[in-house]
């Protein structure tokens, strides 16, 4: 499931950031991967451009823009990803997740989950009965359910 929305999300980046479907050039693969909460400094995305043999100066295809990605997805280190994902779902700040905050992610991300299924999964992983999710408890859940 998480392969699939990954695909998805490089999909829709490609089809954001192209000209018209024509391609990505280095300066539309370096606002890509901003948006997707990659690396960006410059010498990342020109050494992620040269690995897949690309220069700066060239169009990538969507099957190297996505070769690009899902290498840069995949050297991420996985705390530091779950973490920053925690951080975007705390739309509040507070360091804890609550229900709310969990219904609206799962609205963004037009996930099938349903009210009860939210509820269930705040009272299994919250280990100190508050009501709420907090980091450690997250990246429980994360690892727990393999979505790291």
């Amino acid at each position: 499931r998480l392969d699939r929305e990954r695909e998805r999300e490089i999909k829709t980046a490609f089809e954001t950031f192209s000209a018209e479907g024509e391609g990505i050039g280095y300066h539309e693969l370096k606002a890509a991967m901003r948006a997707l909460m990659l690396p960006v400094k410059k010498a990342d995305v020109l050494e992620a451009m040269r690995s897949s043999g690309h220069n700066p100066d060239d169009v990538l295809d969507f099957k190297a823009f996505a070769q690009i990605l899902r290498r840069k997805f995949a050297e991420r280190d996985p705390l530091a990803a779950m973490l920053q994902t925690f951080r975007l779902f705390d739309s509040s700040g507070s360091g804890r997740l609550s229900l709310r905050d969990l219904r609206k992610a799962v609205k963004e991300a037009q996930l099938p989950i349903k009210e009860h299924e939210l509820e269930q999964m705040i009272a299994f992983f919250d280990q100190n009965e508050s009501g709420t999710i907090g980091e450690a408890e997250f990246v429980q859940v994360m690892v727990a359910t393999d979505l790291q």
